[in-house]
């Protein structure tokens, strides 16, 4: 199971307040149901690739508005072929509709029946992530979340309850729908602490933690091959401008401390800087300063370079 759908079947289950329940279900109609029109009457159409969220919603609303849903299943056509489940209502559904603002020109508002409670608000946004959001697995490459919504004004309502409780997304527009999401994984973490994910959390952030480990580490032996490559680099133009400098007899007239800056390069061909200022005591009788070489080997690169120009 995938950790979206892990996720979602712990939110199926958080033990809601009768009025969250409500809230909760408003959410998932708000994210799924299809409202259609014909001379049979009005119809209300859930559509989910997922069972248990059709089956979550059954025994509310016959309990709330005496409906019966009617079930189904269809494989669609398409790569994976997937399955998916319907619930119909049709009939004396007016009050559902109505209660729900499924109208495509309703809409819901901070001050609706619905969110008298602050844990209402909590319900319903938890309720249109179970309908229609996602999560990206947090071992993958990118930390993404996001909830597809119909209306603009479903998404603004779910932006700004978000960021009353300091969850801060973004919303954008994708194939006529308005799709909010979030990418940053610290926010990711708030918003499934939010809708009661306290399980996806724990996931989340232990694989996050993990992943992000694994990632510095191979940061840190990627860098230590770059800085190996380029202090390799380093270490050959040096021999070979010391290598110049001796066959055209040139080291003789430098200074004496340019001279031993040479000497402890012939002495350690690959060393890095610091390496050659710990061993110059040995070599020279004396320390040499890892800036005071770095210095030298800077004064002896630009009289290679000098002669160099010169001979060609």
């Amino acid at each position: 199971m995938s950790f979206a759908r892990e996720v979602k079947k712990e939110l199926l289950g958080v033990d809601n307040l009768p009025c969250c329940a409500e809230a909760q279900i408003a959410g998932i109609f708000h994210s799924l149901a299809e409202v259609g029109i014909s001379l049979k009457g009005m119809s209300i159409t859930l559509k989910s690739p997922i069972n248990s969220i059709i089956r979550h919603v059954i025994p509310f609303i016959k309990r709330k508005y005496g409906l019966e849903g009617e079930l189904s299943y269809a494989l669609e056509n398409g790569l994976k072929k997937q399955k998916y489940y319907y619930l119909k209502y049709q009939g004396e559904i007016n009050n559902l509709v109505s209660s729900y603002h499924l109208l495509p020109l309703d809409s819901f508002m901070v001050t609706d029946e619905l969110f008298d409670n602050e844990c209402c608000k909590n319900a319903f946004v938890r309720g249109c992530f179970i309908a229609k959001g996602s999560i990206n697995d947090p071992k993958k490459s990118n930390y993404h979340l996001e909830i597809m919504f119909k209306k603009i004004e479903t998404a603004s309502l779910v932006l700004n309850i978000l960021k009353e409780n300091d969850v801060y997304a973004s919303i954008t527009n994708k194939k006529n729908q308005y799709l909010l999401y979030i990418k940053k994984s610290e926010e990711i973490s708030k918003f499934l602490a939010y809708v009661g994910a306290s399980e996806g959390v724990f996931e989340f952030e232990n694989l996050r933690i993990l992943r992000d480990y694994y990632n510095n580490v191979n940061r840190t032996i990627n860098c230590d091959i770059a800085n190996g490559n380029r202090s390799m680099q380093y270490c050959n133009r040096q021999k070979e401008a010391i290598e110049f400098l001796e066959k055209h007899n040139i080291v003789p007239k430098l200074s004496s401390r340019l001279q031993d800056a040479i000497n402890l390069r012939k002495e350690y061909p690959d060393s890095s800087l610091a390496e050659l200022s710990e061993f110059s005591s040995n070599v020279l009788g004396k320390e040499m300063s890892k800036s005071g070489i770095s210095h030298c080997m800077r004064e002896i690169m630009k009289v290679y370079e000098y002669y160099k120009k010169k001979d060609d």
